[in-house]
């Protein structure tokens, strides 16, 4: 698959970690780092990159699994929480590092581990920033002034994940903490992500924050034809006029037991968009079984097809408690009085919040998150897939594996 069509892409999303404390006591006020990017790429085998690829996709569908009970359109993004949750598992020991690196599919030794979160984010950087694509990813450490956080957990953030210590005034001015922190995100995000922390979610007894930020737009190679209104048929029956797009062309194309897939890759041909199509009332049958191994047999089945592809665009939000995802998935004691994360600082540190917002939108130039449906008309004919129904998408990086964005959309409307 050499030659595709294109989608104007705008992403966005945030992840964060909020740090407590349930010891403090004076120390000494380390040295300042400032946010700098990284230049060169550590030397990590492809062996190694695939394990990490591997476990962050086990856990994005794990994430997954845990949020779909809940109603509505559904996005997030794997690579950011895992990334952020990475640093977090930095300064972790013991049973709470155990237990973050079960839920996340941490396989390789810590050593390697950052590193390979390193050469993956460096890999993916240099080859989406092409052909008028754009790709950001930044992570944010934010400490208490006066509060000793540990020179070599630091020196690791900053060797490893480009994010660089700020210092500001949670005790005294909680609110001004949270305003610089969420200017940042917005920063980083190109405005998508305006209010990640809420009023009132940063107080005086937090002593470190960190945040992770990533922002992707890309362009299809020819443009999409607006196709009007149509029905979308919603899982409860009901049907809604959206509006549509329709390209034909040539596409990546599977179908197997349950479903029907198409790719779309983005200008250059490193990263695509994929979208899963369930049979017509399988629906959330098919998302009970939506596993590793059904998306690798979807992944591995794409071959080149000419199809006509009408999919509708669409716009919307997602925000949910982190925190209370990973405990499901049973990260407990990183959330306790029993936590370890004596790797970061002193005393007795625990993880007080972790939230998660994501932003798509997509139409005839891009998006922010997609999906499609699609139909066959025979072989040898021009094949119509039209998405007019749920369905599941990902955004991801075709030559690791990497899935940057995991959603659903059940009501293109949004909500």
């Amino acid at each position: 698959m050499e030659k595709y069509l294109w989608i104007l892409v705008a992403l966005a999303l945030a992840t964060t970690v909020a740090v407590g404390t349930l010891v403090r006591g004076p120390a000494p006020v380390t040295i300042e780092r400032s946010e700098r990017p990284r230049i060169t790429s550590p030397e990590v085998t492809e062996a190694e990159l695939g394990e990490l690829v591997s476990g962050n996709t086990s856990f994005a569908l794990d994430l997954y699994g845990s949020l779909r009970q809940g109603e509505g359109n559904l996005l997030f993004s794997p690579y950011s929480i895992s990334q952020c949750l990475a640093m977090v598992y930095a300064g972790a020991r013991g049973e709470t590092a155990q237990e973050i690196a079960s839920a996340l599919g941490f396989k390789l030794p810590e050593e390697r581990l950052h590193p390979a979160f390193d050469a993956l984010d460096l890999s993916l950087l240099e080859r989406a920033n092409v052909s008028g694509n754009e790709l950001l990813v930044a992570n944010g450490i934010w400490a208490q002034r006066g509060f000793p956080v540990k020179r070599e957990y630091l020196d690791l953030l900053a060797a490893y994940y480009g994010a660089g210590l700020m210092r500001v005034d949670f005790r005294r001015d909680p609110e001004g903490a949270r305003m610089r922190i969420n200017r940042w995100v917005e920063e980083k995000t190109k405005g998508r992500i305006e209010e990640l922390f809420a009023p009132g979610s940063i107080n005086p007894q937090t002593l470190l924050v960190l945040a992770n930020a990533i922002y992707f737009k890309g362009l299809w190679e020819e443009e999409f034809e607006p196709a009007g209104r149509m029905p979308f048929y919603l899982l409860n029956g009901s049907t809604v006029e959206v509006e549509m797009m329709r390209k034909e062309g040539r596409f990546g194309y599977t179908a197997g037991e349950g479903y029907e897939a198409v790719e779309v890759p983005y200008k250059g041909g490193e990263l695509s968009f994929v979208l899963i199509l369930p049979d017509e009332g399988t629906f959330q049958t098919f998302e009970e079984r939506f596993t590793s191994h059904v998306l690798q047999s979807v992944l591995e089945g794409l071959r080149e097809l000419t199809l006509e592809l009408t999919m509708p665009k669409f716009t919307f939000s997602y925000g949910f408690d982190l925190k209370k995802s990973l405990r499901e998935l049973g990260i407990e004691r990183a959330f306790s009085g029993g936590a370890d994360f004596s790797g970061m600082a002193e005393g007795e540190l625990f993880i007080a919040q972790a939230v998660h917002k994501a932003f798509i939108q997509v139409d005839e130039k891009g998006t922010e998150a997609a999906a499609a449906t699609g139909m066959t008309v025979g072989r040898g004919l021009i094949k119509e897939v039209k998405v007019d129904r749920p369905f599941l998408f990902l955004i991801h990086d075709r030559r690791t594996g990497a899935i940057l964005f995991l959603g659903r959309v059940l009501d293109p409307r949004g909500g």
